[in-house]
């Protein structure tokens, strides 16, 4: 089967504006999600004016074999993240792609007894060989081997982990290269956590995620405003609102993109307003749900806020290692 590889959205300088307009249009001429997506970006620009302001991206969904790499990259290179948290998934195909395999385009609709026998895994529209994964088993047991040290936090060892890859276009990469935290709360949950743990049945290896429990919350405390880009829910959405709850210092700007409804009681489609009641979400805060596939809403959102962030200077904020 000749396969066509995911090429990943990029948002290039020639078309911030226009989505920048597209997104005034929305804010002034529509109801409804569109409205919404614009609320979005004005918050999310609140957020960024706010000097006093750390912000986390959380990511859950497979945003990578759906074409989202280099917009997450460029959210990460424009300097208004601070704290990046993911999905083990997030990071597996993120590797995958930093080590020179790629996904590819399939359809729903496709033979899966058919795509199984011929190697092929299918992600809805998406597919993934299943030499992408024996591929990544060769490069992250070379890079365990390559390191002195046999005891780190979970989010030292993705900075580490980040900092070894091949210079290719990589979340991980660009993330541990901007210094910027990455928390895994639930790597165990992915192909990554199972290699670490394949690794650690020859090797001393320890990984501590229990720790980082603490690098969180010291970051939620000593924060004097936060604000929150949530794409898809899931554990990473939860491990920010635990970090806001347990300090009682709810998030004051607060952003979900999800398609999950609320009615089944599961974090990844509760709204932000339900957050309030649990001092996730500070009562006055700023906040929108974005009921839309991140796929869609990403792209303009990066758009608009790479346009206004023109006429404005942030960095990301620099956290030190809490013992």
């Amino acid at each position: 089967m000749k396969l066509e590889e995911i090429r990943h959205v990029k948002v290039t300088s020639e078309m911030e504006s226009a989505l920048d307009q597209l997104v005034q249009g929305m804010r002034v001429g529509a109801g409804f999600g569109a409205k919404k997506l614009a609320k979005a970006v004005d918050i999310f620009m609140d957020m960024v004016q706010d000097q006093d302001c750390t912000i986390f991206l959380t990511v859950a969904g497979a945003m990578v074999p759906g074409g989202m790499k280099h917009v997450l990259i460029d959210f990460l290179e424009l300097g208004v993240v601070d704290v990046l948290i993911a999905t083990g998934a997030t990071l597996t195909h993120d590797l995958i792609e930093a080590f020179g395999y790629k996904h590819f385009h399939g359809s729903a609709l496709a033979d899966d007894e058919a795509l199984s026998k011929e190697g092929l895994n299918r992600i809805y529209n998406v597919l993934l060989p299943n030499e992408a994964y024996e591929m990544l088993e060769e490069n992250i047991q070379s890079v365990l081997e390559q390191s002195s040290r046999t005891e780190f936090l979970c989010s030292e060892f993705l900075t580490y982990l980040g900092n070894q890859l091949p210079e290719r276009p990589s979340i991980l990469r660009v993330a541990a290269k901007k210094k910027i935290p990455i928390f895994c709360p639930a790597i165990a949950d992915s192909i990554l956590g199972f290699q670490l743990w394949m690794y650690s049945q020859t090797h001393p290896l320890n990984i501590d995620i229990l720790g980082d429990q603490k690098r969180i919350i010291d970051i939620a405390y000593e924060s004097k405003h936060k604000g929150a880009l949530i794409i898809g829910g899931g554990t990473p959405k939860h491990y920010v609102a635990m970090a806001m709850q347990v300090t009682s210092k709810g998030l004051n700007y607060a952003i979900q993109i999800t398609m999950d409804r609320p009615e089944p009681g599961g974090v990844s489609g509760a709204s932000l307003q339900e957050a309030i009641s649990w001092k996730k979400v500070d009562a006055k805060a700023k906040h929108v749900d974005v009921i839309c596939d991140a796929t869609i809403a990403l792209p303009i959102m990066l758009g608009a806020i790479s346009y206004q962030m023109k006429n404005i200077s942030r960095s990301n904020k620099v956290f030190p290692v809490y013992k």
